[in-house]
């Protein structure tokens, strides 16, 4: 457990913990898997672990969140799903992350990451869901992933000026338009579909994702 308590104080200083709405009681004596707050009827920080108590699911959204994503999370090897939306976080992402090959889901969506996507991504062959989107400084072409068949994609990969290429991927976001649209059929919506999403200004705070 010393391992894990490190690696998730190195996130919590990463990511400007002091300053969370919800601190998720990171750093508290509890045991990891205790680490998890409640924002509006939502979990958030540690919110599964396996049957061996190691981390496997970590969601943070819309917690104040500042600053960059370490390296240190590369050896979080049991986690599966990993969501911190709405930060907004800025830097890169990490080679390490594809160390973690147990990852199912990985949604950094309404960030402010930069960079490229790293290849690395493409070791995870348990990856189910993948989103990058509304992160307006994120640039490539994150055609290396389209192998993983049995993932859904999204990416800023719509509109008029795409700040991303990726043709295997299901959903195109356009940071401008703030408007995601499906490209791919998937079985619960069909091509064109499109949802809007909201430039954080405008976004209220019960309605974050602007639906």
């Amino acid at each position: 457990e010393i391992t894990q308590r490190y690696i998730l104080a190195v996130l919590y200083y990463s990511l400007g913990g002091s300053d969370w709405t919800v601190d998720c009681d990171f750093l508290s004596a509890l045991h990891v898997c205790d680490w998890f707050g409640i924002d509006k009827n939502y979990f958030m920080g540690v919110t599964d672990c396996n049957e061996d108590l190691k981390v496997s699911t970590i969601i943070i959204h819309w917690n104040n969140m500042r600053g960059t994503l370490p390296d240190e999370v590369q050896f979080l090897t049991s986690l599966e799903n990993f969501t911190l939306v709405g930060g907004p976080l800025h830097g890169t992402i990490p080679e390490g992350i594809g160390n973690l090959v147990n990852l199912k889901n990985i949604n950094f969506m309404e960030n402010r990451l930069s960079g490229t996507v790293p290849e690395s991504l493409s070791k995870l062959i348990n990856l189910e869901y993948v989103t990058f989107s509304i992160n307006e400084n994120l640039t490539g072409d994150l055609d290396f992933l389209c192998p993983l068949e049995n993932t859904i994609f999204q990416a800023d990969c719509g509109g008029a000026d795409p700040k991303i290429s990726c043709s295997c991927c299901h959903l195109c976001c356009a940071t401008t338009e703030h408007e995601c649209c499906l490209v791919k059929p998937l079985p619960w919506a069909d091509i064109g579909d499109c949802v809007q999403t909201l430039p954080p200004e405008l976004r209220g705070e019960d309605n974050p994702f602007g639906d």
